[in-house]
């Protein structure tokens, strides 16, 4: 993936990595630091008033405003991890206690930040390697083993309580899966080389299978293309439910778009 995104900060600590991602790309919104409240004391504490909060400012069903809350949470914390692995090679080594959020007034997810005293997994060329933070592995699948383990450890602490607002285990990790698989997806938004991305693809659907291995099948990085320049889109199989908010449509990435009509409105995004 590095042709997609060159450069480097000259400060390599994981918050200067972080924002460095950011100001590449704004979605990338993960920050480093104690920010809000700790995600452990929150779901224990103020989460089901949270919720229902979240979704009568919907003005929604239960379920509807869960699931919706679930994919801003998600894509601010998972889509952040994954760029920082996929371009820096770090994974990050933390638990809900090391999670922290801010909310606005109505529940809507304002800042997810990770404890900037959390460890994290490298590989011996890191500049930092040496770090006390630092656990120097292998290589690049050692690195994916301990990304997608933090992933579900963290994923089996969270689910349980979305399972309480009637989102279900395989919507939740839908949820999940998605949210790591958008780092393609906005990396690519603009436009890049339809030969590159090609080739690239195969690897980028293999990646995001292999950290939610039992989910696999849940979401899948697919590319549009109209050379010289292409793009590349998650389809989804599972519904996130935005439909069913008043005046809102179908996402684009939604299952229940016929493949055929999904790549073809990707492929009108391209640009010639």
């Amino acid at each position: 993936m590095t042709p997609l995104w060159p450069g480097s900060p000259a400060d390599m600590s994981v918050n200067a990595q972080l924002r460095w991602l950011h100001e590449r790309e704004p979605f990338f919104r993960l920050q480093s630091g104690q920010h809000g409240k700790p995600l452990i004391t929150w779901l224990d504490t103020e989460y089901s008033q949270t919720l229902a909060v979240f979704r009568d400012d919907l003005q929604t069903r239960q379920a509807v405003g869960a699931s919706m809350w679930l994919k801003g949470f998600s894509a601010h914390l998972l889509t952040g991890l994954a760029a920082l692995r996929l371009k820096f090679q770090r994974v990050l080594h933390f638990d809900a206690h090391a999670v922290f959020l801010t909310l606005s007034a109505t529940g809507k997810v304002k800042v997810v930040s990770i404890d900037d005293n959390a460890p994290f997994y490298c590989l011996a060329t890191d500049p930092l390697a040496s770090s006390p933070l630092a656990r120097v592995v292998e290589s690049e699948a050692a690195l994916d083993q301990q990304f997608s383990r933090m992933l579900v450890e963290l994923g089996e602490v969270m689910a349980p309580y979305l399972k309480t607002e009637k989102v279900n285990r395989t919507l939740f990790w839908g949820h999940w899966g998605y949210a790591l698989g958008l780092v393609f997806q906005k990396l690519t938004q603009d436009g890049a080389d339809s030969v590159l991305l090609e080739q690239i693809q195969p690897l980028a659907d293999r990646w995001l299978q292999s950290l939610l291995p039992d989910w696999a099948s849940l979401n899948a990085v697919k590319v549009a293309s109209r050379a010289p320049m292409a793009v590349y889109y998650i389809r989804r199989e599972t519904c996130c439910l935005k439909y069913k908010l008043d005046g809102k449509k179908k996402c684009s990435t939604c299952q229940l778009t016929d493949p055929i009509e999904q790549l073809q409105r990707y492929q009108s995004k391209v640009p010639v």
